[in-house]
């Protein structure tokens, strides 16, 4: 809780900096972009970049102390040291007390920080109706934190409201227009609502930033969509030498019954049936497939 805690103070910096120097402002980004993301070796090398051209930037010394107390496992939160009620929350937390450490942060509805832990809070539990309202009060209070936007923006995708997700994570990508993870997002948003062509420019910025293997994943379901499933199941089947989850073979399988191989795409099916636990649609897909090939 403490790194959670600590990184999103550091983010703060990123929302309210002013430079005289563009290259500067460049490298503050990045370094604030690798701390969202936790690399705070790649984060201190931008910061010391900043601190060789402007020795006195004060913006990139506050974020370097910042991170030095996030690296340094003896440190104190800044927050539980300057603010009571947080700390008390905390001191709850550590003695198990999880009920009263959420009364203890509910009591200050009018505190950022304190809506801001619980929005997080609800949303690592899956509770994430409650996230969201979390997220808008934090919100409300600090209108200009990006992070929010995209707290609330995930809230809402995972309780299924896309419209309300999109205007959260489009509000998000005004203030980090070079975040991969918020296009990823998006084009998840987008392949759900259908809008194929966008969800394929999101994802393909994502990419061009991180190639991660999520985005990856993201890509083959849109191609998927689109039709393109030998391109698809191309990807896909790259994808399974390194990722073995229920999802992967799940495409895989609906690639190949759209392709017209049935034995594969029942394989296929039936791998990801033991690899979910959650997914409804598998069975109901697979005894048709089984049935096509029973009449064959």
């Amino acid at each position: 809780m403490k790194k959670s805690v600590i990184l999103v103070l550091c983010l703060l910096f990123s929302c309210s900096c002013v430079f005289s120097n563009e290259i500067t402002e460049d490298y503050f980004d990045i370094a604030a972009n690798y701390t969202t993301y936790g690399q705070y070796k790649e984060a201190f090398q931008y910061l010391n970049k900043i601190l060789e051209i402007e020795p006195s930037n004060y913006d990139a010394l506050e974020l370097k102390n910042v991170l030095l107390r996030v690296t340094n496992p003896q440190a104190k939160s800044y927050l539980c040291t300057n603010n009571k009620n947080i700390n008390n929350a905390f001191e709850l937390k550590k003695q198990g007390e999880q009920d009263k450490m959420i009364s203890a942060l509910s009591l200050n509805s009018n505190d950022f920080w304190s809506c801001y832990l619980l929005a997080d809070f609800y949303f690592n539990k899956r509770d994430y109706a409650n996230a969201a309202e979390y997220y808008k009060k934090a919100i409300s209070l600090k209108p200009n934190y990006a992070q929010s936007y995209l707290g609330l923006a995930q809230s809402y995708a995972r309780i299924k409201d896309n419209q309300a997700a999109l205007t959260n994570i489009n509000k998000y990508l005004s203030y980090n227009q070079n975040s991969d993870f918020a296009y990823a997002v998006r084009a998840e948003l987008n392949l759900q609502s259908g809008n194929l062509v966008q969800a394929q420019n999101d994802i393909n910025k994502a990419l061009d930033i991180e190639e991660n293997i999520s985005y990856l994943l993201i890509e083959a379901k849109i191609l998927y969509a689109k039709g393109e499933y030998q391109n698809a199941k191309d990807k896909l089947t790259l994808l399974s030498k390194n990722v073995q989850t229920s999802e992967v073979y799940k495409y895989i399988g609906l690639c190949d019954y759209a392709l017209g191989n049935l034995p594969n795409a029942m394989l296929n099916l039936d791998k990801a049936i033991i690899l979910s636990d959650d997914d409804n649609t598998l069975n109901t897909q697979y005894n048709e497939i089984k049935s096509k090939l029973e009449k064959k």
